[in-house]
């Protein structure tokens, strides 16, 4: 479990203004002071432990994590957990069916990946496209780049959603439901945790808050994601050992010898006709 001195000394005690709270939150709520909600660290603490082995056991079976967090504080923090544990993420903005309608997304990334493809290409000394050309697809690339860039290597099935702030990932929130995805969020004492799956109370504006949360999570994935591979591959040498222990066992039959074909030669048994076959008289020759 996590150090509470450390989540203490992220300010993940913090919640919003208690003016601008959600009831649901009150069983992870302290108390307040000036104003403001105090967030229980023991309760954090303990859910944030039940999430991580979740995505690890998610991830240990195979499954993608998919790391959403699109407000300013979270951006840099999921693109770090997602680069730890080499999973897809979502920093710029939620797409709209990204769950629920992929096929059309997919044509996006698709899209995204031509445009790189011509981009690249288009650098080499005898490219046929002009300059302003060029400067086009380059801009068309950086804008889809944001929205599909983080997703490109995103495979099913997708195990969990990180999410950090459900208010503002509300879309992506629902999706997941829809699709019976399980979702892990970061909740504040303003937000409802009614669609959440696991539930994190922490205060959620603040980037060293959010680093310190994802960071954990992230860690617990990647583990998962290592213990999976790990098993993968032995799997694979168990496999190839016993084909090759197989192939040891198995005689190999020996091939039948060939005797050598003399096209010149004459048959035995045309010798014996020929032997055999008595000389016609002269007289009956001539008739």
């Amino acid at each position: 479990m996590i150090d509470f001195r450390l989540l203490v000394k992220a300010g993940v005690h913090f919640g919003h203004q208690s003016s601008r709270w959600c009831p649901r939150m009150a069983p992870y709520i302290w108390g307040k002071r000036n104003g403001v909600h105090l967030i229980d660290i023991s309760k954090t603490a303990v859910k944030l432990e039940q999430a991580a082995q979740f995505l690890e056991g998610a991830a240990k079976e195979g499954k993608t994590i998919l790391w959403i967090g699109t407000k300013k504080p979270a951006q840099q923090a999921i693109k770090d957990a997602a680069a730890v544990c080499d999973m897809p993420s979502v920093t710029h903005r939620w797409i709209g069916g990204t769950l629920t309608n992929h096929i059309q997304v997919k044509k996006s990334i698709t899209k995204f990946l031509h445009l790189g493809d011509v981009v690249k290409k288009a650098d080499i000394a005898n490219s046929h496209y002009t300059k302003k050309e060029v400067n086009s697809f380059q801009k068309r690339l950086d804008r889809l780049g944001k929205n599909v860039g983080g997703i490109v290597k995103m495979r099913w099935p997708i195990g969990a959603l990180v999410v950090v702030d459900v208010r503002k990932e509300a879309s992506a929130v629902k999706e997941a439901v829809t699709m019976g995805i399980p979702v892990v969020a970061l909740v504040d004492t303003n937000s409802d945790p009614r669609l959440v799956s696991y539930v994190i109370p922490t205060n959620e504006d603040a980037p060293k808050a959010i680093q310190v949360i994802v960071d954990y999570l992230a860690h617990a994935t990647a583990k998962g994601k290592e213990a999976f591979e790990k098993e993968q591959k032995d799997s694979y040498e168990k496999e190839q050992l016993a084909l090759r222990e197989k192939k040891k066992e198995t005689p190999k039959e020996a091939a039948p010898v060939k005797k050598p074909v003399d096209a010149q030669a004459t048959p035995a048994k045309e010798v014996a006709k020929k032997v055999e076959e008595p000389k016609a008289p002269a007289s009956e020759a001539k008739k």
